[in-house]
């Protein structure tokens, strides 16, 4: 069984909309046995088929996470933030057998789909590339297939701490997360297969293509996506008249 995640927060109630509207669109809600949408509070106008876990502002992010994370049924997630607006077709039967590899590979954690060159990476399997203990970033908070139980263990692991610009001032969780990762030998791929590089050091998926992410800091749109975004949002427009 699999769920989907998504971490949200009220301010982004557009992009929200936005997320849900290109999530049927291009995955289908059938797809996942759950859809979670963490998120401090809501105006009503959340899909049906969504469950809401309520975070406390209060809280740092990875008190809110530990809380959220205990809501997950599942035994794995799809990790993603609201800001990862899908734009074209899944590929689901990949998805599935990337399921299937992390259900039946006892020492893997995680599968990312944001790859990058930041560093170099051996391949694990075709089209699956090793992230462990010796790599520089062994964390990120990036659409990611992860057990869930993993994910957990490793928030539950981490000190206090923030993410964004709060993260500036009281110390990243995804900073945190990697050396706690380390410790805890956290290992899992991340599946590329030649797609093109967007920006600076990632790449696009084949697997399940999205916007990584929409928004910048300061609730700016992202200009490397400014095609797929412009799409959306007239998609969006249309279906509001």
């Amino acid at each position: 069984m699999k769920a989907l995640v998504v971490n949200s927060h009220s301010s982004n109630a557009v992009c929200l909309d936005l997320f849900f509207m290109c999530l049927e669109k291009y995955v289908g809600v059938d797809y996942f046995d759950s859809i979670y949408l963490f998120i401090d509070s809501t105006d009503g106008t959340i899909p049906d088929y969504v469950t809401v876990v309520n975070y406390d502002t209060g809280d740092n992010f990875r008190d809110q996470m530990i809380h959220c994370l205990k809501s997950v049924k599942e035994d794995i997630l799809l990790y993603c933030n609201e800001d990862y607006l899908f734009y074209a077709p899944a590929k689901t039967d990949i998805a599935d057998h990337l399921v299937s590899e992390l259900l039946y590979d006892p020492s893997l954690s995680f599968v990312k789909f944001c790859h990058t060159d930041v560093e170099k990476y051996t391949e694990y399997k075709s089209k699956l590339y090793l992230i462990d203990k010796e790599c520089q970033n062994t964390f990120s908070q990036t659409l990611s297939f992860w057990k869930t139980a993993d994910l957990l263990r490793i928030h539950e692991n981490c000190p206090p701490s923030e993410i964004g610009s709060k993260g500036d001032i009281f110390g990243h969780l995804e900073v945190a997360a990697i050396d706690v990762c380390k410790q805890l030998d956290i290992k899992g791929v991340c599946y590329y297969n030649g797609e093109p590089k967007r920006g600076m050091v990632h790449f696009d998926t084949e697997v399940f293509p999205h916007t990584a992410s929409a928004l910048l800091r300061g609730g700016q749109w992202n200009r490397e996506y400014e095609t797929e975004i412009q799409d959306i949002m007239e998609t969006y427009l249309e279906n509001n008249k």
